[in-house]
């Protein structure tokens, strides 16, 4: 397994736990910290791909406030 593949794996497990309350906090985290930026880059995710991650999780309101330019 490449390291594109480990990054995209571990944003992966981190969608899959937000679904569950026991590691809801700790996904949560994830996505707001560091963790969730260095394996985007890993995985090659654009910014577009980010928003679209961090909305599906949030929900419309969450990536309202970001402007792309």
């Amino acid at each position: 397994m490449g390291l594109k593949s480990l990054a995209e794996a571990v944003i992966l497990q981190s969608l899959e736990d937000f679904w569950s309350l026991p590691h809801r906090k700790q996904s949560i985290d994830f996505f707001k910290g560091e963790g969730f930026i260095v394996c985007s880059k890993i995985a090659e995710l654009d910014a577009i791909k980010q928003i679209e991650v961090l909305c599906y999780l949030g929900g419309d309101s969450y990536g309202k406030s970001v402007r792309l330019h």
